[in-house]
């Protein structure tokens, strides 16, 4: 009796194991593998969770399991009212300030697990900030991250009118020349959210057959920094890609905590990467300035140029000039004398009162 009772115990003991995994054959075929059964376990995590509006945060949800149902979903509440996010990681712009709750949940065909809240703070900007990316809008409101200006121009002339020093401008080609006006940065090379400055993202401002890409004329506390300022082939006047007059002061050219700044004079007459002039005062930095290439007969080419007693600082920057073109050399031969006047046998034909004969 105590053999049978011994033996209906262990087969009690293996159904109910049956009963509670779910069995795989593994690969090579021989015994079983247990997989637990069970709903998701939701784990979120953010960066940064601290910053000035507008703050862009990256949430994750690296370290969750799954479990093991199906039709997996995230959605995440930002805790500001907007619409729920979705997928693994997603990116969210906090524009107001305050402090927000963000939460990640996790369901599937076995249930659904919240994870616990994250605490974002959104600090008020001390330098607000405008944008500009090229897929942008128009108008006298556009602006803001919520709805950056397609134009810098437009861009900064809002700005100004909203007491805002600072516009980013997201990466991109922009065929309209730029006139900086004073106490305003234009910082280009952005991500298309302007999160960061993006890899491979240029901000390109091209000039026209008349006019350089930038003209900075008799402003203080200017700046402009990781952008490429490119001359096109002139039609009149000389080429350049950056001219600062009028007294200008304060003018920064680069910066050395943005992508480099590129300039080129493009094709024309006395072809010049940055020139100034009129007694104004410039520092470049972290820049690669070439000056374009010349045309014309006794026609230079700078790299960089200071006139009427302007001052250039230029520093971490390379800076290249093409070559220039000689002038046109004059005959080989001495000209002819010219014919005699007021003299000799026609001397009653000279019309002067100084010339001898008649006159």
């Amino acid at each position: 009796m105590r053999k049978i009772r011994g033996v209906f115990l262990v087969l009690v003991g293996a159904t109910a194991l049956v009963a509670a995994a779910c069995t795989t054959p593994p690969p090579d075929g021989g015994g079983t593998t247990t997989i637990a059964q069970g709903p998701p376990v939701a784990i979120a995590s953010a960066s940064p969770t601290v910053g000035d509006a507008p703050l862009t945060v990256n949430f994750s949800s690296a370290g969750s399991n799954p479990g093991t149902g199906s039709a997996l979903t995230y959605s995440w509440d930002f805790g500001d009212g907007t619409p729920a996010g979705t997928g693994a990681s997603p990116q969210h712009v906090y524009e107001q300030v305050g402090t927000y709750t963000a939460k990640l949940t996790m369901t599937t065909t076995q249930g659904s697990s919240t994870s616990p809240g994250i605490t974002v703070t959104v600090n008020q900007d001390p330098n607000p900030k405008y944008y500009v990316r090229t897929t942008g809008s128009t108008g006298p409101s556009c602006g803001p991250i919520a709805d950056p200006c397609s134009s810098i121009s437009e861009a900064q002339a809002n700005a100004v009118a909203d007491d805002v020093h600072i516009v980013r401008v997201a990466g991109g080609s922009y065929d309209e020349p730029l006139t900086l006006v004073s106490d305003m940065e234009i910082s280009g090379g952005w991500s298309q959210n302007f999160s960061e400055y993006g890899i491979g993202e240029v901000t390109t401002i091209y000039g026209t057959g008349t006019t350089p890409p930038v003209m900075i004329n008799g402003v203080t506390n200017a700046k402009i920094t990781g952008v490429s300022a490119q001359g096109v082939n002139r039609s009149s006047g000389d080429a350049t890609g950056i001219v600062v007059m009028g007294g200008s002061s304060g003018v920064a050219i680069g910066s050395n905590d943005a992508p480099q700044t590129v300039v080129s004079g493009g094709t024309g007459p006395n072809a010049t990467g940055v020139l100034v002039t009129g007694g104004s005062l410039v520092s470049i930095v972290n820049a690669k300035i070439n000056s374009g290439t010349t045309v014309g007969a006794g026609r230079s080419a700078y790299g960089v140029r200071a006139l009427g007693l302007s001052v250039v600082n230029v520093t971490l920057s390379e800076v290249t000039a093409q070559p220039g073109i000689p002038g046109t050399s004059g005959p080989s031969t001495a000209p002819g004398q010219a014919a005699s006047g007021c003299g000799g046998g026609h001397g009653s034909n000279a019309s002067g009162a100084s010339s001898p004969g008649n006159g």
